[in-house]
């Protein structure tokens, strides 16, 4: 439940891997937003790290792609590869901006579904951070419907 309209919001969620792990093996993580009925969730980006056993930020076997499930879609429809994000940390460019909000309504189930791409040889975490916000939803009021029909 929102304590402020909009609150900022991250949602962080772990996949790990370990040993040798074959191409297409996928890792689900449901999120809970424990928003409220009236509420809404808009995630505004995404940060990815890969870390090592021992929780070091990884560079290498970064082949992972990640899926956004809103409901039963994947926002956007197709998975992307998350390796080049990863790996990029060390300048700061672990995030990526999507071009418009991914919508969150109330009780639709939200999972982020990891996927790798090549295989590892040693344990691997990604570690997915949904950046947005939550806030109420609003109501707008069009006078040309005012009636059930348009005028």
């Amino acid at each position: 439940m929102a304590n402020q309209d909009p609150q900022p919001e991250i949602y962080t969620t772990r996949h790990t891997f370990t040993g040798a792990t074959a191409v297409g093996t996928s890792n689900t993580v449901t999120v809970y937003t424990n928003q409220a009925n009236n509420e809404e969730v808009r995630l505004y980006a995404l940060a990815v790290r890969i870390l090592d056993a021992a929780g070091s930020n990884v560079t290498t076997e970064t082949d992972f792609a990640v899926s956004i499930q809103v409901g039963p879609n994947n926002v956007p429809s197709n998975q992307f590869d998350v390796g080049w994000l990863a790996a990029n940390i060390a300048n700061g460019g672990n995030v990526l901006a999507f071009s418009t909000p991914i919508l969150v309504l109330f009780q639709q189930p939200l999972a982020i579904k990891v996927e790798v791409k090549t295989t590892t040889t040693a344990t691997r975490t990604v570690v997915v951070d949904l950046i947005g916000e939550l806030a109420i939803q609003k109501e707008y009021y069009d006078e040309r419907f005012s009636n059930g029909s348009p005028q």
